[in-house]
């Protein structure tokens, strides 16, 4: 078999690996709840380990929350604006400040260089500010 016929597959980088069964969720928020400013959000993560930011072990990461926009491609840099919160010091729960209104809330787990792990890492709820 020449080079040029055989299939090369890389492994996935193991930086971004998901254990089975891992998942991130929102600990004390329902999808669909109204809700007062500021909220309080604590966010939850099963089959890996929360870390700070800044350098890459397997099996753990970090959390962020992303209002009004959906999860971040696997691989793909989290953005630190407005709308994409950072959690690089490794804290698990946070106030958020909204004014009234709909909201979308995503919580997106990512490791220590801020890569994604994709939607399955991810958790959205849909609140209501009063």
């Amino acid at each position: 078999m020449s080079q040029e016929e055989e299939e090369i597959t890389m492994p996935e980088d193991e930086n971004l690996a998901v254990p089975e069964g891992a998942r991130v969720y929102f600990v004390n928020i329902e999808d669909g709840s109204t809700v007062s400013s500021p909220l309080h959000v604590e966010m939850g993560v099963e089959g890996m380990t929360v870390n700070p930011a800044g350098e890459l072990v397997v099996g753990t990461g970090h959390h962020h929350i992303i209002i009004n926009k959906g999860h971040i491609s696997k691989g793909d840099v989290v953005p630190a604006d407005e709308q994409h919160i950072h959690y690089g010091g490794g804290q698990t729960e946070t106030d958020l400040e909204l004014e009234p209104g709909a909201y979308t809330l995503t919580m997106q787990f990512a490791n220590g260089l801020h890569q994604s792990y994709g939607e399955e890492m991810s958790a959205t709820v849909e609140v209501i500010v009063e």
